[in-house]
């Protein structure tokens, strides 16, 4: 059995598409919802968009917790919870989030294979990713990585993240405790602390998270600039450095990073030839592989709006035959580059 863990906070209407997009895309999943205690719907305006939607394949966890950017980890820590009480039938959890949706059949059939899906970041001193310092100076996370042996930080995004159920109860004993502690310099914890307590404890890795998120995009260009600028503006890998953060503001207002109907069509017939150079990124450390060309299933970010016209297009692919099964299987290239 499959479940998908879903933090959910506002428009009940977006709520139930979300869940009619798994149906579609993912029938066999199981959507454990959690309700953000600064949910802005009450409990019965959720309950009437669900019922007016049809979504049977959705529950929603009694616990409610607050939630915001940077403090997510634990409402998914809540939905562990949950699941291990009340579905003990589970083998599988899933991660996403409420902007985040299916474009691809066939997903089922790809999380047949044993292991995990996550993402192999590593996390250094130095890194350009914006949130490699605030996560090597999170003193909890630094207290669990010495219990495990000096684990390394490793991070993954969360979308589309799979994991072995047991090996994910693991996971949440380990970090429940820790997690409540406040990190020094918040950033969001649940795209570092699950991938590093996974390969901590040695999770079999059978791929890369299947949603494909615009932040990469935004990170591959943005890398690129800062590589040219750093010798003006420097301090490399400080988030926090005005300059910089005033360049990746302008940036991120440009929108050039952002999903649209072109790339959803990319991942929806599996077109791996025009998805290959993003396979690869590196943070200045290397690189590191984002997806498996043949492993994406879905795209982030999606407008949290019901009629935003990205969201009504991906609708409408949900509505055709799935013709997966009549496709070729693990056609997936493992080749370095």
């Amino acid at each position: 059995m499959i479940c998908v863990s879903l933090p959910v906070h506002t428009r009940p209407a977006v709520i139930a598409g979300q869940l009619a997009n798994f149906a579609a895309f993912l029938p066999a999943a199981q959507v454990v919802l959690h309700v953000s205690a600064d949910a802005r719907f009450t409990p019965a305006q959720l309950e009437a968009a669900l019922a007016a939607g049809g979504c049977a394949n959705a529950v929603v966890n009694p616990q409610r917790l607050a939630t915001g950017w940077g403090n997510i980890l634990l409402a998914h820590l809540a939905n562990i919870a949950w699941i291990r009480r009340q579905l003990p039938a589970c083998t599988r959890i899933c991660l996403h989030s409420s902007n985040d949706m299916l474009v691809r059949h066939g997903l089922g059939s790809h999380l047949d294979k044993a292991g995990s899906f996550l993402h192999r970041r590593p996390i250094r001193p130095g890194s350009r990713w914006r949130f490699a310092g605030a996560a090597l100076g999170d003193q909890p996370l630094l207290a669990l990585r010495r219990r495990l042996g000096d684990a390394p930080a490793l991070g993954s995004q969360v979308e589309g993240s799979s994991y072995d159920a047991t090996l994910l109860y693991e996971i949440a004993d380990i970090v429940k405790h820790a997690a409540r502690q406040p990190a020094p310099v918040p950033y969001p914890r649940e795209e570092v602390w699950l991938s590093t307590v996974a390969h901590a404890c040695g999770a079999a890795v059978a791929g890369t998270p299947y949603v494909f998120s615009e932040v990469h995009r935004f990170d591959r260009v943005f890398w690129r600039v800062l590589a040219v600028v750093d010798p003006f503006i420097g301090r490399r890998g400080d988030a926090r450095w005005l300059p910089r953060r005033a360049l990746e503001f302008l940036m991120i207002r440009s929108g050039f990073h952002r999903i649209d109907q072109g790339w959803v069509e990319r991942i929806a017939h599996d077109r791996a030839e025009a998805l290959a150079p993003y396979e690869w990124l590196s943070d200045g450390h290397g690189k590191w592989r984002v997806f498996d060309r043949h492993g994406l299933y879905g795209v982030k970010r999606v407008p949290r709006r019901a009629d935003a016209p990205l969201r009504r297009y991906i609708d409408q692919l949900g509505s055709q035959p799935d013709r997966s099964s009549t496709q070729p299987q693990d056609r997936r290239a493992h080749e370095d580059h």
